[in-house]
């Protein structure tokens, strides 16, 4: 994952962008439990109106500062992952191009295909999802945990163990799939190879 260094390096203003406003919206999808938590203790319990509608009043500004934290993460995500592997898919580009004949002959024309194509777009989803999913999930996981354990230190440990297990299955079904992905990857560039016969006659 070397060769994406610099191009990481020509984006990481949008990067860390992304991820502030990621951070933003899942810290107000974390405070938002304990605010209608206080509701019900506080509010519905003593049947105070006036703090109801208080904590309410801060539900909808907090749920508003996310909102405009998630729009701003979709906008800088898409920008910076669809710039991303523009410039790859050209830098790409102008390598097999600088290829001499001999060396061209040594790759199939599918296959240099798949690379230019499929390949980009995976790259392309991979740095979209790192700033959208990859960084929001861990803090959800640690946030949660966190404020469980304010409100209820046995209800943390479930909620630990509940996570722990998600995870053994995550990593169980990536060490599984991979094999499957790489043979996805294999057919391909068949299929490019089928197709290239056909629309070149």
């Amino acid at each position: 994952m070397k060769f994406m260094r610099k191009y990481v390096d020509r984006y990481w203003k949008g990067f860390s962008l992304a991820i502030i406003c990621l951070t933003v919206e899942a810290l107000c999808d974390l405070m938002q439990p304990t605010i209608m938590s206080s509701i019900v203790d506080v509010g519905v319990a003593y049947r105070d109106i006036n703090y109801i509608v208080k904590k309410g009043l801060v539900m909808l500004g907090i749920t508003a500062v996310g909102a405009i934290g998630a729009s701003g993460r979709n906008i800088l995500s898409g920008t910076v992952s669809q710039n991303f592997s523009a410039d790859l898919r050209e830098d790409l580009f102008r390598k097999v191009q600088s290829f001499s004949f001999k060396s061209i002959d040594k790759f199939e024309r599918s296959s240099l295909i798949t690379r230019l194509t499929n390949d980009v777009t995976q790259i392309q989803n991979f740095v979209n999802s790192l700033m959208r999913i990859a960084v929001k999930a861990p803090i959800l996981c640690v946030g949660s945990i966190i404020m469980a354990s304010r409100l209820n230190l046995r209800l943390s440990v479930i909620i630990f163990i509940a996570i722990s297990v998600v995870g053994v299955l995550i990593f169980l079904n990536m060490h599984i799939g991979y094999p499957y992905f790489m043979r996805v990857q294999q057919a391909l560039d068949k299929v490019n190879s089928v197709m290239r016969e056909y629309l070149s006659g």
